[in-house]
């Protein structure tokens, strides 16, 4: 019989889903103590939001403004030393994936006696952290507030890869729909194509068990419904699109994933292309090179929702007018792709196995030939 958990179940100990959830900040952190720190983005302070925030708070938390771009290793080190110095209570991580990985990684390894980039590289000596974190996702979405992962660039190896720990995963989780309304078009597109993605391939890793199959069922038709509304401008959708993107990530934190993901990280590092449209255009060759294990999943959804997964894919990408970044492009290191490929956790859960002999045609599919 086929067992209906994951070997190891692991959930945020507290979600709060409803508009407005932000400012119920200061209520959550009193638990962990009365100083904290805020890592956020630039649009939050911009906004004015990071300002009211602030104001609400009997003793307002020190802020930390990541500056942009993918969390690399440099940035979760000075985000560490700043820990180490301020000896907050708390870590609040308020803002998109790369915020949320940024303070993750710098909250779990925040007493930790080795530079980050040590501990990618060996993940075995990763100590417990003792510093709780609280999640609240800006964008929908990358899924980061319910995992144990943070992706980090290491810019000297021009590499993508990830850390992760049980105990990085953030205490508590905070899902404010009124944080999307102000999402530019864009984000919107690449962060909810990266959602999608991540149902999708959750609902077919070979890891996946009937509870997370349920969840990414769940998470990718409330996708399919949502998406390209809410690019189009309808905020009315921004919840819904929160909550299938976290539910997404309670699916993905626990049957991995898939080939789209082993490749978007390299990829992505490579052509600078943002990880969803880095996974939205990669999905096509895969899920045909996928279509012998997985055909009786898409049938299925496909009769019961309506929903054709690489049809509705090819769609949005027309409707949003969103480039393929890799389409003509030749990659300088094969070789390294390959490699790099080849080693990801998530690779290792597609349903079909993936090697050297149909890894360089699946390459050449979505970039138009390699050399």
């Amino acid at each position: 019989m086929t067992d209906l958990l994951p070997s190891h179940l692991i959930l945020p100990q507290e979600v709060i889903s409803h508009a407005g959830a932000l400012f119920e900040l200061p209520n959550l952190t009193a638990r962990f103590g009365v100083n904290g720190v805020i890592v956020h983005g630039r649009s939050l302070q911009a906004s004015g939001v990071l300002d009211r925030l602030r104001d609400v708070f009997a003793n307002p938390p020190m802020c930390w403004c990541h500056s942009g771009g993918e969390p690399t290793l440099a940035a979760v080190d000075a985000l560490r030393a700043k820990i180490r110095e301020h000896r907050p209570d708390w870590v609040t991580a308020v803002g998109g994936g790369s915020v949320m990985d940024l303070a993750k990684a710098a909250a779990g390894l925040a007493d930790a006696p080795q530079p980050t980039g040590h501990y990618q590289r060996h993940p075995q000596e990763i100590p417990p952290a003792t510093l709780p974190l609280i999640a609240v996702p800006t964008t929908a979405g990358t899924g980061s507030e319910a995992t144990i992962v943070s992706v980090l660039t290491d810019a000297d190896r021009g590499l993508k890869q990830s850390i992760r720990h049980p105990t990085h995963l953030p205490r508590c989780v905070i899902l404010d729909s009124d944080l999307l309304t102000a999402c530019p078009s864009f984000t919107r597109a690449a962060s909810g194509l990266d959602a999608f993605v991540q149902a999708y391939e959750s609902l077919t890793s070979i890891h996946a068990t009937p509870f997370t199959r349920a969840l990414s069922e769940t998470a990718l038709v409330q996708l399919a419904e949502n998406l390209l509304p809410f690019y189009q401008g309808d905020n009315c959708r921004a919840a819904a699109m929160l909550q299938a993107s976290f539910i997404a990530g309670v699916a993905l934190s626990h049957a991995r994933l898939g080939i789209i993901h082993g490749l978007a990280h390299p990829l992505g590092v490579r052509f600078h292309a943002p990880h969803g449209l880095a996974c939205a255009c990669c999905l096509p060759a895969c899920l045909a090179l996928n279509r012998p294990a997985i055909q009786p999943d898409l049938d299925r959804i496909n009769a019961l929702y309506g929903i054709d997964i690489p049809q509705l894919v090819d769609e949005w990408m027309r409707a949003m007018n969103l480039p393929n970044p890799f389409q003509g492009q030749t990659i300088s290191d094969p070789e390294a792709v390959i490699r790099e490929t080849l080693a990801s956790g998530s690779t290792r859960a597609n349903p079909v196995p993936i090697t050297e002999t149909n890894l360089p045609h699946l390459l050449s599919e979505i970039m138009g030939g390699i050399s």
